[in-house]
């Protein structure tokens, strides 16, 4: 009889709860600013409609 039960309680548990889905992250630079000749960008990320973003680190001469 428990057997039955938890059969049937996991039946109405899947049907009430969705099922978890593997959602792509997705990531992407930002501009930050230009300083002392250096251009500045930051690392932004969404995952599972939440975005995030790191800090601004140097990448290139500003004016290229």
């Amino acid at each position: 009889m428990t057997g039955v039960l938890g059969m049937l309680g996991d039946r109405v548990l899947a049907r009430l709860v969705p099922k978890a889905t593997a959602k792509a992250d997705t990531s992407y630079y930002a501009h930050c600013y230009c300083r002392e000749r250096s251009k500045f960008r930051k690392l932004c990320f969404v995952v599972g409609g939440t975005t995030g973003c790191g800090a601004c680190t140097a990448y290139a001469l500003c004016g290229s």
